[in-house]
Order: structure tokens, then C-alpha cells, then sequence
């Protein structure tokens, strides 16, 4: 049975070529989901499995927003869909790049380096500790170790 693969860079790839058309990569991305059985591409009652090593998802922007009186980033994910960060999820791995957990922790995406930027507007240093600062909140940034942990 055919299966979608995602490599360590996040390309997409269908029966061994790489899907590269902007709009269709966009397309899949919005039918992909994730359950107990795995990762799939959904379309209706049409589901065919994804074999993931890396993540397509990308945060390529981020917007400051008032939301229900405080201070909240949106993201901007290259699958056309936006949704608020949650500051907790954010996930600085050993090679240094910045992940968050997107589409209610079904996935991560990978910041841009433009989002990246954007993001560490609201970085502070305390000491040795650094921290997200987005309005008047503070949320402590971890790294992970070269094992993968944090």
C-alpha cells in the first residue's frame, strides 16, 4: 500500500517523488491528521498513511494580538492556517532550532527564520535563565540536551 513520507527536512514525498507544487502541498497539509493508529492524509473516507521522520509544518510568521484582555501571538503555519501559540510547547532542540506544538498537539512545526525572529522580540535574560515575554506573562524557556531531552 502506497504511503505518504515526510523526511528529516519536512519534504514531502509520493510514491518516491517529491510533492512540490506549492498549492497541493498546501492541500495535503490541511487533510493530514494524527490518531492512536498513526499519521494519516484524509480526505473524506479516503485515508492513506504517512511515514513521518521529520515535520512539513512550518510557523512562518507570528502577529501580536489582544485576545479576552491580554496579550496572545498567533502563528501563521505554511498549511494557510493560523492558531495561538501556547508558550508552553515551545521546544528549543540541541541543533538550536525552535519547535511548538501546533493543531491541539497533534504536530510541531518548525519556526522559519523569520519567525524565529519575530518570536525572540519577546525573549528576556535573567541570569542564566531565559524567558518568552508576551504582554505582561513570562514563560521560562528550556533546551534540550544532545540526547534529546529536555
Amino acid at each position: 500500500m502506497d504511503r505518504f513520507k515526510i523526511d528529516e527536512k519536512g519534504r514531502m514525498y509520493w510514491q518516491g517523488k517529491e510533492v512540490v507544487h506549492p498549492r497541493v502541498k498546501r492541500y495535503l497539509l490541511t487533510l493530514m491528521d494524527r490518531d492512536h493508529e498513526g499519521v494519516w492524509v484524509r480526505n473524506g473516507d479516503h485515508q492513506v498513511g504517512v511515514d513521518m521522520a521529520g515535520t512539513p509544518f512550518y510557523v512562518e510568521a507570528i502577529r501580536e494580538e489582544e485576545h479576552e484582555g491580554e496579550t496572545r501571538l498567533r502563528i501563521i503555519l505554511n498549511d494557510g492556517t493560523e492558531e495561538f501559540l501556547d508558550p508552553f510547547t515551545i521546544r528549543i532542540a540541541s541543533d538550536n532550532k525552535v519547535y511548538c506544538s501546533i493543531k491541539g498537539g497533534k504536530f510541531e512545526a518548525l519556526f522559519t527564520l523569520s519567525a524565529y525572529w519575530q518570536l525572540m522580540r519577546h525573549l528576556i535574560q535573567e541570569g542564566e535563565a531565559f524567558y518568552l515575554q508576551i504582554g505582561r506573562r513570562r514563560f521560562p524557556l528550556g533546551r534540550e540536551e544532545k540526547g534529546g531531552n529536555p
